[in-house]
């Protein structure tokens, strides 16, 4: 059938042939679905036409969890009363996601024995059983049955070879050593106390899964340890979070890409260039840290860093040829707090360096401490929050961390922000997990997973994985979706070391790397001083990891 003319205006030419065709596929794309789209993203013309449509509305925000209220205190003191072996934290259930767990069929005796007075003990008549296990048992599913089957074949293995082994001997307890106690006294501030306990942590399973993924991490740590940022492309902000990943023994390249090496904190502090820019300043007897492009992106951030990489509060700093210590700049964030503002990083630093029960005044003449911290930390949103709300999340565990670890217990507004990061836990486990053992790309707002991002990927798993292994008890620290997520992120970054990854993702993605290293396996970095101890630690004896050597054929990161 001939291709019809299509009538013109004079002087015009009538269209025909492959004119006609393409004015029929611009009409498709204006008149196609808003949801006929691929996962793929629309390049070229596509692109604007899908930008002359209306746009899908973005999908609702999923149930989370919600901060306890004073009122449910006296119910977390009573559940905090109980025995755990794991510094208060409850556990997670160690199933693949998207299982549910088996139920129990009631009795018909249940109303009968649910009836209990004061003096009957509970031990020996069964609980109430919710209204949710009134339902029939779930039979496991094939994928569930292959599962048990194989852990069972594998503790039968080990079992049968000690078992036949004659010269196999249980190893001794650990001996219980008294804590070593080191009180640091730096310039105007209360006295710094940090106690190193023995690690007393549950010891990684023995399996091939485990070994693969140790040897990977040490690989994925070695490899990008070797690919140092360096001063004259990177600003301040890059090189802040390039020792967020390593700590301590980060080093940066003066100069450029084939400058001599030295350290990167050390750079910092004594007042070096990157990029032309300068992380501190001094303006009389006040240091501070900058804040903006290419400094600081938030109050205390550099500081909250500093303490994340455990640097001393009395280690040196120098500006335009004036003499500090952290201490100063530990005493500069004290009197910046201000209420109803952003205070994350404020509470890592200050909860971190100060004593638990430290109080002191700010600028504005108003009352802190570091409950106070918690407590305007606690009702600030997590949705919305820099970096997804990970870093709020992270601020809250780790002000709990050293209360607990300084009065052996947990209380008021520290009850609610424990019980809350807990629910954000099992939230984030249960709900924003993908199938590849990445977090939804869209932070806590509800699951989503681009998989055409890889960049997005790496930037939300690795946040909110650093937030979890730093947080998480021993034991929950080998659920098979935290190992999912970290296998993901060791295997993503191992694929393409050469890839130009944003330095800021892959800072906070290498760092939970280096903290579920340093709690599964007790690796700690040459250099490096070791962040976890006690219940959060591994109890097997601490190693070293190799020195990563310097290769000519792996170029400086830019």
């Amino acid at each position: 059938m001939p291709l019809p003319n299509v009538s013109c205006p004079r002087n015009q030419r009538s269209v025909r042939g492959p004119s006609w065709v393409l004015l029929c596929l611009a009409l498709a794309c204006l008149t196609a679905p808003a949801n006929a789209a691929g996962p793929s993203k629309p390049r070229g013309p596509i692109r604007f036409f899908e930008s002359l449509m209306p746009k899908q509305p973005e999908p609702a925000f999923i149930q989370a969890p919600t901060p306890p209220t004073e009122a449910d205190v006296p119910e977390l003191q009573r559940l905090a009363a109980v025995p755990k072996t794991a510094a208060t934290m409850q556990p997670v259930v160690t199933k693949p996601a998207g299982t549910r767990p088996a139920e129990t069929r009631p009795k018909a005796t249940t109303a009968t024995t649910t009836k209990q007075t004061p003096a009957t003990s509970t031990a020996t008549k069964p609980a109430a059983i919710p209204t949710k296990l009134s339902q029939p048992a779930k039979l496991p599913t094939w994928s569930e049955t292959v599962t048990f089957g194989k852990s069972l074949r594998d503790v039968a293995v080990i079992v049968a070879a000690d078992a036949a082994d004659h010269s196999y001997v249980p190893k001794p307890p650990v001996p219980k050593l008294p804590p070593a106690t080191v009180t640091v006294t730096p310039k105007k501030t209360l006295p710094i106390v940090a106690t190193r306990l023995q690690a007393t942590g549950a010891p990684p399973p023995r399996s091939t899964r485990f070994e693969r993924l140790r040897v990977r991490i040490a690989q994925t740590l070695a490899t990008y340890q070797r690919r140092p940022l360096n001063t004259a492309q990177n600003t301040p902000w890059e090189v802040m979070h390039g020792f967020i990943a390593f700590g301590i023994p980060t080093q940066v390249r003066v100069g450029g890409p084939a400058g001599d090496l030295v350290n990167a904190i050390g750079w910092s502090n004594m007042g070096g260039r990157c990029r032309g820019q300068v992380m501190l300043a001094a303006s009389g007897d006040r240091l501070t840290a900058l804040k903006g492009f290419g400094v600081q992106g938030h109050s205390a951030q550099y500081l909250a860093i500093l303490a994340q990489c455990r640097v001393a509060a009395n280690s040196p700093i120098a500006v335009n040829g004036k003499n500090f210590t952290v201490a100063d700049l530990i005493e500069e964030e004290k009197l910046s707090c201000k209420e109803k503002t952003e205070l994350t990083f404020a509470l890592i630093s200050l909860a971190h360096y100060l004593p638990t029960d430290a109080e002191w005044k700010s600028r504005d003449g108003k009352d802190w401490s570091l409950e106070r911290l918690v407590e305007e930390e606690i009702v600030q949103p997590i949705r919305g929050a820099p970096c997804g709300g990970t870093h709020r999340l992270f601020g809250l565990a780790y002000g709990c961390q050293r209360r607990l670890r300084a009065t052996g217990q947990l209380d008021g507004v520290y009850l609610r922000a424990d019980k809350y990061v807990r629910d954000y836990q099992q939230f984030a486990l249960t709900k924003l997990q993908n199938r590849d053992g990445s977090f939804s790309t869209e932070w806590f707002k509800y699951p989503a997973d681009r998989a055409d991002d890889i960049d997005r990927k790496i930037q939300t798993t690795g946040h909110i994985l650093e937030w979890l292994v730093a947080s998480l008890s021993q034991e929950q620290l080998y659920d098979t979706r935290v190992v999912a997520a970290a296998e993901f992120l060791s295997s993503a970054l191992a694929r393409e070391p050469s890839r130009e990854w944003k330095i800021g993702p892959l800072g906070h993605a290498l760092h939970a790397l280096n903290i579920y290293q340093e709690r599964a396996w007790g690796v700690v970095l040459p250099g490096g001083i070791a962040a976890y101890h006690g219940p959060m630690k591994a109890s097997e004896k601490p190693l070293v990891a190799d020195r990563p050597e310097p290769s000519e054929k792996t170029p400086a990161r830019r």
